[in-house]
């Protein structure tokens, strides 16, 4: 019974973060160009258990873009395994909402990559769950060999 609530949870999870990322991509319909104005880089450092350390950097991109007549500055940061490459006076495309000119989001492919590593993660996880599931059944009706 515990592998039933677990993987239900597990499929609740998934559902809601797909829901909410498909919610929050509708409302940022309109692609403007920016231009990148600043990077900040901050560093940190992450002592673990064994006495060794683990480096992490993260990078603070500040881009300016117009809509309708007039200047917007746009922030985001990037961490992690999923980085974007960008230089100061470099160009790119963000998606604005319209009713909500100052909020913006990146527009990059690498931006799904992130949700499909999750979600391929999770039906692995799901299939591996229902997989010894069905391992159990069998061999509670068949009995030890």
């Amino acid at each position: 019974m515990g592998f039933v609530i677990y993987f239900a949870v597990l499929a609740a999870i998934a559902a809601i973060g797909i829901l909410f990322y498909n919610y929050n991509r509708k409302k940022y319909t309109v692609c403007v160009n920016a231009l990148i104005t600043q990077c900040e880089i901050r560093e940190k450092n992450f002592s673990l258990e064994d006495n060794s350390s683990l480096f992490r950097k993260t990078y603070i991109y500040t881009c300016e873009y117009y809509y309708e007549g007039k200047q917007y500055t746009y922030k985001f940061q990037q961490g992690g395994s999923f980085q974007y490459a960008f230089a100061i006076g470099q160009k790119t495309e963000i998606y604005i909402d319209p009713d909500r000119p100052d909020k913006a989001i990146l527009s990059h492919t690498p931006d799904k990559i992130g949700l499909i590593v999750l979600l391929s993660i999770l039906g692995l996880l799901a299939l591996a769950g229902i997989m010894i599931l069905v391992l159990i059944m069998i061999h509670s009706k068949i009995g030890p060999v």
